[in-house]
């Protein structure tokens, strides 16, 4: 990979789509291993009601990317820690499973548990339910036979760990991933005073969401949810991404990295490891240049992170496309030409 010739691609790409409306502002990077090879800054962070400039210690409210440098990650964690099991079954940890004692770990993190994609917690009264509020209804489908993308799944999984380590998941966040990594400006429930990237206007109150998390379901757990409320700066989703492109080396055993970015639903619809989307051919939001097995993930407000997995090559790339409306969707076409231009072949 050639990033110097490649960086100045990638910058005019990024800097058209927010000329284009794509995304008021956005924050990549690029390199491979330890090294950064492309690091910029560029829009407003917020457009409305009042224009501020983006600048290098803005957070960015992660979304789905949570799930994996999150839950997934301290899950892992806690795996090697001999403190939770990947087969376990849910049952182990959670006292009322509505006849749901089947589901595994696993099939949380793969996407295969039979739970919905979504359902409006939001709506209920009390949050401290939410486990009764996702396992009650019948299953979506028979689990193992499907991947169906699940917040409800990961919000569960955040609750079983909480459950085991006795403390809130975003300090277990803190003490198993954020720490570790040096990722020390990346917070749930950011303090106030910091920059962050505003979001969508809240229907509930019409003001614009800046600062808090956009995800209706993570905002009623009270911004600390397994499936989003993760906020990081740009240096430090990177910091994150070179430990992937490491395959994990200094802090997770190369074994269960391996295990984790290993396609366990090869004849599904999606392919999918513990926590990761992989690349194996099919429909890809990150386009269709990186090798097979390449992993990462994306997030609804704008983020994604994706690693290839042949050169070690990654790529992050953080926007706030949903403000001030998750209605524009035209970042799905920069996104996918941004990761087709980093991963193509020389």
């Amino acid at each position: 990979m050639n990033f110097r010739e490649t960086a100045p691609v990638l910058s005019a790409l990024l800097r058209k789509g927010v000329s284009l409306g794509a995304y008021p502002c956005f924050a990549a990077s690029a390199g491979a291993g330890e090294d950064v090879e492309y690091f910029e800054h560029y829009g407003h962070r917020s457009i409305y009601p009042n224009e501020k400039y983006l600048t290098e210690d803005t957070l960015f409210d992660m979304a789905s990317l949570s799930k994996l440098i999150g839950t997934t990650m301290a899950c892992l964690r806690m795996v090697e820690e001999g403190k939770i099991n990947i087969e376990d079954n849910i049952g182990k940890y959670i006292e009322n499973c509505y006849g749901k004692d089947h589901i595994t770990i696993f099939r949380l993190m793969t996407h295969t548990s039979g739970l919905p994609a979504h359902l409006p917690l939001y709506k209920e009264p009390d949050p401290t339910r939410v486990t009764e509020y996702i396992l009650s209804p019948d299953l979506f489908y028979e689990t193992g036979s499907k991947t169906v993308y699940s917040c409800m799944g990961y919000i569960l999984l955040g609750k079983i760990l909480e459950s085991i380590e006795k403390k809130p998941l975003d300090e277990i966040v803190k003490e198993k991933v954020f720490i570790p990594l040096e990722m020390n400006h990346s917070f749930y429930n950011p303090p106030k005073g910091i920059p962050c990237a505003s979001t969508e206007k809240d229907i509930f109150t019409g003001e614009i969401i800046n600062g808090v998390v956009h995800d209706e379901n993570a905002r009623f757990l009270g911004g600390v949810a397994g499936n989003a409320g993760t906020f990081c700066t740009l240096a430090d989703a990177t910091r994150f991404a070179r430990m992937l492109s490491l395959r994990g080396k200094g802090y997770l055993s190369a074994s269960l990295f391996e295990y984790a970015v290993t396609d366990h639903t090869p004849s599904l619809s999606e392919s999918r490891g513990l926590g990761f989307q992989l690349y194996t051919g099919k429909p890809f939001p990150a386009g269709n240049k990186m090798h097979y097995g390449s992993y990462g993930h994306t997030g609804f407000t704008g983020t994604s992170l994706y690693v290839d997995n042949s050169t070690g090559v990654y790529g992050v790339l953080l926007t706030n496309r949903v403000h001030p409306t998750r209605e524009n969707n035209m970042l799905s076409i920069f996104r996918r030409d941004f990761y087709n231009t980093l991963f193509s072949e020389e």
